[in-house]
């Protein structure tokens, strides 16, 4: 291999790790991607503490993520006095955040985060019960349905969807949705990648 060659593809490396480096810069949780490979509960754990690295207002909620799959998410959050209202109940912001965060994991699960962003555009919680002691967010969306989202977002450069996520209490009852309207966007690759 002449020395040019070997110096093109060095450069190219170089930007490869530049660009890598920037998207885990800006979003932390995408090295899950990495990590999921070697072991989906490091990958768990890892993408609970990211996120207080990228959402700081979460800190201290006590987010864990239980399950991470192709179809389904589940995330749990305890019944911390942080995240109870004035009488005891979980605070409604604390099941809003709940189920933003749980159908965010999943999707950025399934994006690449170097060329897609997602963004929440509209939170929506029906509480139907109340809700004391610990939560458990579930959010699955079969894969055919995640397939047709990305595919309009590879196709037209954009994609709006909703998620719907159930929130459990400790008795398995079902005690609140939140409904969350995404938008996604396909940044415009640079240097011609």
């Amino acid at each position: 291999m002449d020395r040019s060659k070997l110096a093109e593809m060095l450069d190219r490396l170089r930007e490869t790790l530049r660009d890598d480096l920037k998207t885990f810069a800006r979003h932390p949780r995408s090295v899950g991607a990495l990590i999921e490979s070697r072991s989906g509960w490091l990958n768990r754990k890892f993408l609970g503490a990211a996120s207080n690295l990228v959402e700081p207002f979460l800190v201290g909620m006590g987010f864990s993520i239980a399950s991470l799959s192709e179809d389904a998410v589940e995330v749990t959050m305890p019944g911390f006095l942080r995240n109870q209202g004035e009488v005891g109940q979980i605070h409604n912001a604390a099941l809003s955040a709940l189920g933003e965060f749980a159908a965010r994991i999943f999707w950025e699960h399934h994006l690449d985060l170097r060329r897609q962003e997602l963004r929440a555009s509209a939170v929506r919680l029906r509480v139907l019960a109340r809700a004391s002691g610990s939560m458990r967010g579930v959010f699955r969306f079969p894969v055919g349905e995640r397939e047709a989202v990305l595919h309009a977002l590879r196709a037209r450069g954009s994609a709006e969807t909703e998620s719907t996520v159930s929130v459990y209490d400790t008795d398995g009852r079902l005690v609140a949705e939140v409904e969350v309207a995404w938008e996604f966007t396909r940044q415009l690759a640079l240097g011609g990648v």
